[in-house]
């Protein structure tokens, strides 16, 4: 690594060893994701810090998160899938390793409207008090109606929302709900949004547009770059020039505010804006 390398956080990418998954899981990988094939990857694009983020074939099993967290302490943080049931001393556990946030992955969940329950709303005010935020995850075009739904659940607590992979917006792209329905979020709590696996999305290549249209809603410093490693289901070598891209487009992206203005943006989107939300110490 050179010293001269400049600071990366990635926001979101997962690790898992080869088969592993809960009995109920949709997907079972068969090959494993090491923090240090992670490490390895992402030194080639700056010197690497990250927030591992619990998988969904994993379910509330979070331990392959927290073995992460513990081997890199300081450079990683975590973002843990958990249930209302979790106990105190679970919560405590987690937030001692670097866990600062809870997933709601609820992609292709036909009971995601369980959010709205008393058991979540109760856990929504825990994690809450702990100054964790909820990453919300939804299928393509349901991120505005799930997140109003969300926002009425957390209520009156505090906790920031963070959208995965642009929020998900449907075939009508930037005329999506979702991105009104943050705005109107806006209103009440922090709204991150991570430009993320473009290849997830309805039209792919519309991504810069709807990278631009983020900007516009929560604006320069709620924006997060994500690789989303290992790319499951989407495993190819151009996945490395994609998260280059995405990192660097805030350059491309404003030829007519300058390269200062898109200088300012691109450190914002590849370390600062994640240290604010997630308390790294960054040298950059």
């Amino acid at each position: 690594m050179s010293k001269c390398a400049l600071p990366l956080v990635d926001t979101h990418f997962h690790v898992f060893d080869a088969g592993a998954a809960t009995p109920s899981a949709r997907y079972r990988p068969p090959y494993a994701a090491d923090l240090k094939d992670w490490h390895a990857r992402l030194a080639e694009l700056g010197d690497p810090y990250g927030v591992v983020v619990q998988t969904s074939f994993l379910g509330t099993d979070n331990t392959a998160l927290l073995a992460a967290l513990q081997a890199m302490p300081g450079r990683l943080r975590g973002v843990a899938v958990v249930d209302p049931e979790v106990t105190e001393p679970e919560l405590a556990t987690l937030h001692a390793a670097g866990v600062r946030g809870i997933r709601l992955n609820l992609y292709g969940d036909p009971d995601w409207q369980r959010i709205a329950t008393a058991p979540w709303r109760g856990l929504f005010s825990r994690i809450a008090g702990l100054g964790w935020h909820v990453e919300l995850h939804t299928n393509n075009g349901d991120g505005g109606m799930v997140l109003a739904q969300l926002d009425a659940a957390l209520g009156d607590a505090g906790a920031p929302v963070v959208l995965d992979h642009f929020g998900r917006p449907g075939t009508a792209g930037t005329a999506d709900a979702v991105f009104d329905v943050a705005s109107a979020v806006r209103a009440r709590r922090q709204v991150w949004v991570k430009i993320s696996a473009p290849y997830r999305l309805a039209s792919p290549q519309d991504w810069p547009s709807l990278a631009q249209r983020w900007r516009e809603v929560v604006g320069d410093d709620r924006l997060l770059w994500g690789s989303d490693w290992p790319w499951t289901n989407h495993e190819a070598p151009a996945r490395v020039d994609e998260c280059r891209m995405l990192a660097t487009w805030p350059l491309r992206s404003s030829p007519d505010r300058g390269v200062k203005d898109g200088g300012k943006l691109t450190d914002a989107l590849r370390w600062q804006n994640a240290a604010a939300l997630y308390g790294f110490v960054v040298k950059a």
